[in-house]
Order: C-alpha cells, then structure tokens, then sequence
C-alpha cells in the first residue's frame, strides 16, 4: 500500500489521516541501519520501516505484530518498534490486531515492557498501550474482571524473575489500568 503513504526525511505521512510520523533514526540504542541491514529481521519489519507496507487490517499485519515476542533480544526491540508504531497510527480496524500481541508482549517481557513504558515520560505510550490490549487484547479472557486481572498480574508475574516491590506494584498497576480501559470502551 505504498500509495497511501509517503516519506519525507524521516517523517511518515500518511494519506489516510494526513497525520505526520517520525521515524527514528535509531531503536533499541542502536542506529536502525543495524535492523535493516540484519538477516535476522524479517522482511516485513523491514518494509514498514522503509514505507514499502502500511499495516491494516489484514494476515500480514497479523503476522508483523506476533514478531514482538522472539526471544531474540538483539532484533525484539525493532519489533516492539513496529507494535508501538502500528498502536501509534492504528484506527478502529487495525486497532483489533494490535491488543494481543501487546498483552502478550508485556506479560512475556515484563522488565523489558516497563523499562520501554519509562522511556516516555508523558505517558502518552503507556495510555495507548493499555487502551489497545483493552480494545483488543483480552478477547480470550471470558473470565469476570477479578480474574482478568489476576491472570495478567499473574502471568507477568511469572515472567519476572527476581522482581522488586515496586515492579510487582507497577504490574498490579498495569492490570488495574488495563481494566479501567475496558470499561471505558463498554
């Protein structure tokens, strides 16, 4: 869908909303050449990158998102770069494809989500995160709003080894935040 966008020294404009998006020059505290020139990053990470692929509501947008929970930790944040880029243009379409793969980000990275949710200090990040895992990410919880909120706390829980008493409150948190979000979209 290169015709719905276009580049201009670093900034994604795109035509569906005539909004303008920078591209950062580096991700993960390495230059994004590195990402783009890597084998090990998968060509459609790279397109989106490079304006070549727009994400909607469709497979392959399906398919980039799921990307964000490799265990490869050099080539992941690149991959958290296209989830977070994706929430930041999404509408209500593509928006349904965004919630679970950001749920299932947070909950298998737990330190590493939190670190990232700190790099924005407006909290504009963690807002849109939290509304795209409610809007979309917890269509396989048909459990009551206690225990959706138990099983996320629990299940980032398992994953963080060795947590501190503050990260184990900023879980608890995040579930919290994660529900008010729901409700807001009932």
């Amino acid at each position: 869908m290169i015709d719905t966008i276009h580049l201009q020294k670093n900034i994604w404009t795109d035509r569906l909303n005539n909004k303008k998006y920078p591209l950062p020059d580096t991700i993960g505290g390495k230059p994004v050449s590195f990402y783009l020139n890597n084998p090990n990053v998968a060509s459609i990470a790279k397109a989106l990158y490079n304006v070549l692929f727009r994400p909607a509501d469709n497979d392959t947008t399906a398919q980039l998102l799921s990307l964000v929970i490799t265990n490869d930790s050099l080539v992941r944040p690149f991959y958290r770069w296209c989830l977070d880029f994706t929430i930041s243009i999404s509408d209500g379409a593509l928006g349904e494809y965004t919630g679970t793969p950001a749920l299932k980000y947070a909950t298998k990275f737990p330190k590493e989500f939190f670190a990232y949710m700190n790099k924005d200090t407006s909290r504009q990040r963690y807002k849109e995160w939290t509304e795209s895992i409610a809007y979309s990410g917890l269509s396989n919880y048909d459990e009551t709003n206690s225990e959706i909120e138990n099983k996320i706390i629990n299940n980032l829980q398992a994953n963080c080894k060795s947590c501190n008493a503050d990260l184990k409150t900023r879980i608890s948190k995040f579930a919290e935040d994660v529900l008010k979000a729901a409700r807001k979209e009932d």
